[in-house]
């Protein structure tokens, strides 16, 4: 499968105050990469529903060299192929006009079933699906939780429906968001992560009640999301 390569220019929205890219924004970025790498291989949103089935994404490895600037010309590189009989990787890269790595992703993505919500093996859709096997990870998933927790604290909210997307669950990126948006100042050892991991658990839905428990560690933050006790995603952050 073909690498995907396309330029973009860093938009006010996309940044912070610091008019630096804001590290939420990055995985909107990879999101609409995989639409646009998969489209472009007929495994795309259209093709998917077309299916009954969607692409979920369930882990992220991330890594940021350097944050670009508003304004700043930036690519998007992305690559997929098979990282078992269940999951799809999928790397991106993004690079600034001189080729300089500013940050990585590292993902894993399934098909699952529109009805059932359960992931589909790709030998029970070989005739319709046609990724490349062996893809190397692109990030070592070297990223371990801290000891010795010295804060915590917990915030409770309900998911807006504003954070819904095609799927009709909640966005990936808004966990991340959710978690920045919600983390006590005191409790962030600098102004944007250099290291993210997130693991996806369950799905959530707009309405649903939601409580992040933030903790550090050190030069980490560790963020566990649950909605009605249940466990929806897990974040590791390395600042």
């Amino acid at each position: 499968m073909d690498d995907l390569n396309i330029t973009h220019h860093v938009t006010s929205y996309e940044c912070g105050a610091d008019h630096l890219l804001k590290p939420d924004m990055f995985m909107q970025y990879c999101q609409e990469a995989a639409e646009t790498h998969a489209s472009s291989n007929n495994l795309g949103y259209d093709w998917s529903m077309s299916n009954g089935l969607i692409w979920v994404e369930v882990q992220g490895d991330f890594r940021f060299i350097r944050y670009p600037r508003w304004k700043e010309e930036v690519s998007i590189r992305s690559n997929t192929g098979k990282a078992s009989a269940l999951q799809a990787r999928r790397f991106v890269e993004l690079t600034d006009k001189e080729g300089n790595v500013l940050a990585q992703a590292d993902l894993l993505w399934v098909l699952i079933d529109v009805n059932s919500r359960r992931p589909i093996p790709f030998k029970k859709i070989l005739d319709r699906v046609n990724i490349p096997d062996a893809c190397p990870a692109l990030i070592d998933s070297d990223l371990q939780a801290a000891e010795n927790v010295s804060d915590t604290a917990t915030v409770a909210f309900t998911a807006p429906r504003r954070d819904i997307d095609f799927n009709g669950h909640i966005n990936n990126s808004a966990y991340l968001t959710w978690v920045l948006d919600t983390l006590p100042d005191h409790m962030k050892p600098s102004a944007n992560p250099t290291r993210m991991r997130i693991n996806f658990k369950r799905e959530t839905f707009a309405g649903h009640p939601i409580a992040i428990e933030h903790q550090r560690a050190g030069n980490q933050t560790r963020h566990t999301i649950t909605s009605d006790g249940e466990l929806r995603a897990l974040i590791v952050l390395e600042w």
